[in-house]
């Protein structure tokens, strides 16, 4: 190799991670858009051949975060956030929800969070620049590096570092589900009046699901995990629908999650097994020692069957 081939590879090689945090760069700036910027837009999210329209506001003002996420379609359902508390209005089951999310997660779920570097289970690309809904805007992959989980692509606008458009793609490349915003104002004023519910919440049954400090009865462990993740969340909460407490578990990747509920059925109720949807999301339910498991995220169905099917109660030596 001549000097000048020496030369070039030498750069390359002190290129390169410069490269990679100048891609990851880009996601962390559209985590801090997404999280400490004020906006209203409106999107539409396609999964699953349904698509629906939504709109979402968000503002921080003085280091509080007050978000409200309204269905444009459907049954006028809404999520309002304060903080760490957030309310569910189910109009058409004449429900209120309240429950607890810690943490600075969005109500825009339908967009991936990088609170940690994807590596090593995502490959970032950025792919470069496209005309977008506001301007020129960054397409950044992220390619998985096996079958457990969805890759990404992402429209993150130059000026903003908003998210204009997603798409989560499966393993073989192909579209999961869609996001687009339609319109979308980032900065300026929300006033406090956009944050109350369209529905009159006087004729609302209401319900606190929000997690218990008290020990579960059984306590469930993994006995097989994708490669990478690891469990974020244990403990008991209260979810409507169901009798008793419910063993809330979340396993995370830094980037994909899974959320696993467990609990006893009531007596005479048929167990649930098989796979479906749960919103935006896929969802996984079978039986284990005689608890109903259910899987939720959105991974690929083989990664919910995998994590549900491999857990048990804890002190267990059976393999799934």
């Amino acid at each position: 190799m001549n000097a000048r081939r020496r030369l070039a590879a030498a750069l390359l090689l002190l290129a390169g991670p410069a490269l990679a945090a100048d891609r990851t760069g880009w996601l962390e700036r559209m985590d801090r858009a997404l999280a400490g910027s004020s906006y209203v837009g409106d999107f539409v999210s396609e999964s699953a051949g349904r698509s629906q329209k939504l709109r979402i506001l968000h503002r921080v003002e003085d280091g509080q975060v007050r978000e409200r996420l309204i269905s444009l379609s459907g049954h006028g359902r809404e999520l309002i956030r304060t903080g760490d508390e957030v309310v569910a209005y189910l109009p058409d089951r004449k429900l209120a929800i309240i429950e607890k999310r810690p943490g600075s997660g969005q109500l825009l779920g339908v967009l991936p969070r990088f609170a940690a570097a994807p590596a090593p289970w995502y490959e970032v690309i950025e792919e470069g620049r496209e005309a977008a809904l506001l301007g020129p805007a960054v397409v950044v992959t992220l390619r998985p590096a096996d079958g457990f989980r969805f890759g990404y692509r992402i429209w993150i606008d130059e000026a903003t570092g908003m998210p204009v458009r997603s798409e989560l793609r499966d393993p073989a490349g192909r579209v999961v589900e869609r996001m687009r915003f339609t319109s979308l104002a980032v900065g300026g004023t929300i006033p406090e009046a956009d944050f109350e519910p369209a529905i009159d919440p006087a004729g609302l049954r209401w319900v606190r699901q929000a997690p218990t400090p008290e020990p579960a009865s059984v306590a469930w462990q993994a006995a097989q995990m994708p490669p990478g993740f690891r469990l974020s969340v244990n403990g008991l909460q209260a979810v409507a629908g169901t009798q008793g407490l419910v063993n809330h578990l979340v396993f995370t990747d830094g980037l994909a999650s899974v959320s696993v509920f467990i609990h006893a059925p009531a007596p005479g109720t048929p167990p649930v097994v098989g796979s479906g949807r749960a919103g935006v999301a896929s969802a996984f339910s079978t039986v284990v020692r005689g608890h109903q498991v259910t899987a939720v995220g959105e991974v690929p169905p083989d990664t919910l069957r995998y994590i549900a099917t491999g857990l048990q109660p804890a002190g267990s030596d059976d393999q799934p």
